[in-house]
């Protein structure tokens, strides 16, 4: 199988242990775990947390990859990392240089439907604007939440849905496309030129009309206008 290289933070991080358990799952033993220290906080906590936590006791990321047989390296990409010839899946690792992505292969798992819902909170702006709901997967370039697109894929709104269960559908996509997206890299892809606005945090008062805004979503919905 090809081999692939995972790039991440160097602790305990919900999105990185579910990707590595899904490499193992389908078989993946040739993988090497990059892991620099997360410098990025939060200026505020959101007031509508829409992301899963960690609400488990996972192992720390060395002593995970030591279960997996998986090489773990740790350190700033940019001074150890040298080969080019890996396929980097990015599970968490802050603003990249511009000269390290263009000299890597770098897939990233965005959740939103691109280009129509770029930047950050994506799911939460998709929902209150009435975009479609949805997950790309596509090489990092340099457009932000654009470029090459390996793969699309719109999350359906069903009839008893509440705004977490979605939000719980686009992140369990985003882990299955970015591993999926290791066998579809030498496909042909579309290349997106984003010509939208790239979402910002999303503020408070937007927070508060969230529910709303969701059951709002929902009305318009294939299932309730009686389209199964």
């Amino acid at each position: 199988m090809r081999k692939v290289a995972v790039l991440t933070y160097n602790v305990k991080h919900r999105k990185t242990y579910d990707s590595l358990c899904l490499l193992k799952a389908r078989g993946y033993d040739n993988v090497t775990v990059y892991a620099q220290p997360m410098t990025y906080t939060k200026k505020r906590q959101p007031l509508v947390q829409h992301r899963p936590e960690i609400n488990m006791d996972i192992p720390q990321l060395e002593d995970l990859c030591g279960k997996f047989e998986y090489t773990y390296i740790e350190g700033e990409f940019i001074s150890v990392i040298h080969k080019s010839d890996d396929l980097f899946l990015l599970c968490g690792a802050g603003i990249l240089q511009q000269e390290f992505v263009s000299s890597h292969r770098i897939i990233n798992s965005h959740p939103g439907f691109i280009p129509l819902a770029r930047g950050l909170d994506a799911y939460k702006w998709s929902v209150y604007n009435g975009l479609p709901i949805g997950v790309t997967t596509h090489f990092l370039g340099q457009y932000v939440d654009g470029g090459e697109i390996i793969e699309r894929r719109e999350i359906e709104v069903k009839l008893f849905d509440t705004f977490h269960s979605v939000a719980q559908r686009v992140y369990e996509n985003e882990i299955d496309m970015l591993i999926g997206a290791i066998e579809k890299v030498d496909d042909k892809h579309e290349v997106i030129v984003p010509g939208t606005e790239l979402f910002k945090r999303m503020p408070e008062e937007k927070e508060r009309e969230l529910f709303r805004k969701f059951e709002e979503y929902k009305k318009n919905s294939k299932w309730e206008r009686g389209e199964r």
